[in-house]
């Protein structure tokens, strides 16, 4: 087991340096000069620069180099703990990330506690109730929800919660995980994938409920809850680990819209902002993060496979 999580571990070397070339590639590629950005936002403030001037600002951020010796420069750096610097104040990228990530993560727990204690749950509920208006409920239910874009379902829940039934106040900024707008927020960030863990546990637990040990466990005379939880739902949840490993990139996405909402410093946010002011070092930042999350959570995800069923083993 050791050794596999340490190749594991070792092959993510390459692949965050193969996500970092084709970032990189993309920004130094594209259309949008970093300096002409921000010679702009200077000259909407009434901040005229020279050509001197803006010379000297391509010299700061290196982007008067090749490409070759500012990737390299940036692995060099990366390497060594550094992420560079904003190009729109000058503010190194690290603290901004280090400050947004804990309340991305936070977020995405409330949301991934959600999915399990709720999407499990009912999906279980559909599967047992195959073919009745408890299973077309739920599972039509869950479908209207994944249907409706969260750039929709935000504002309309906040319109509903605050304007309408003066359930709370409108959301500003960060107040913990205490809080209603935490939860709210949690709730409408896991809306989507709700629909799909609902339909995985659903599809698992009828393809479990077909085996023969199913039906010895309930002629010994097990509770219906004991058959449940011993024999059906732990064959039944390894399809749902799966793909709730694979969910941080749909979280990463729509906390973008939910971090905007509720006004929350997370990476949704972070990520929005650098977009808009073409920050390059802050957007290579997020993707870097961003990918090692999901290479995080599918180690997780393998290394949970031989609990929930001893047939895995890792040479």
């Amino acid at each position: 087991m050791a050794r596999y999580i340490l190749i594991r571990l070792v092959a993510m070397i390459p692949t965050l340096f193969l996500v970092l070339l084709i970032t990189f590639t993309l920004g130094y590629l594209g259309p949008v000069d970093p300096v002409k950005v921000m010679q702009q936002q200077q000259a909407a403030q009434g901040i005229f620069l020279s050509p001197q001037q803006v010379q000297e600002l391509r010299h700061q951020y290196g982007l008067d180099r090749s490409f070759g010796e500012q990737f390299l420069s940036y692995v060099t750096n990366l390497a060594r703990g550094n992420f560079g610097f904003s190009f729109y104040d000058y503010v190194p990228v690290w603290p901004r990330i280090e400050t947004a990530l804990p309340v991305s993560l936070q977020l995405a727990a409330g949301a991934l506690l959600i999915l399990v204690f709720v999407g499990v749950p009912l999906g279980v509920l559909a599967a047992r109730h195959h073919n009745t208006r408890i299973d077309y409920t739920i599972v039509g239910g869950s479908l209207f929800l994944y249907s409706i874009p969260v750039y929709v379902l935000v504002p309309m829940t906040l319109i509903v919660t605050v304007l309408w039934l003066h359930l709370m106040e409108v959301p500003r900024g960060w107040r913990g995980v205490a809080h209603p707008s935490y939860f709210l927020a949690a709730w409408l960030l896991s809306l989507r994938a709700l629909a799909g863990v609902i339909r995985q546990t659903r599809a698992g637990v009828l393809e479990v409920l077909q085996n023969d040990y199913v039906r010895t466990a309930r002629a010994k005379g097990l509770r219906e809850r004991q058959v449940v939880t011993r024999h059906i739902l732990k064959n039944a949840i390894i399809p749902v680990v799966t793909y709730l490993g694979l969910l941080v990139d749909d979280l990463v996405t729509n906390a973008v819209f939910v971090d905007l909402a509720f006004n929350l410093p997370g990476i949704g946010r972070l990520f929005q902002t650098s977009l808009v002011s073409r920050d390059f070092n802050i957007i290579y930042a997020v993707v870097i993060f961003t990918a090692l999350l999901t290479m995080i959570m599918n180690l997780i995800v393998d290394l949970l496979y031989p609990v929930l069923d001893p047939r895995v083993v890792y040479d």
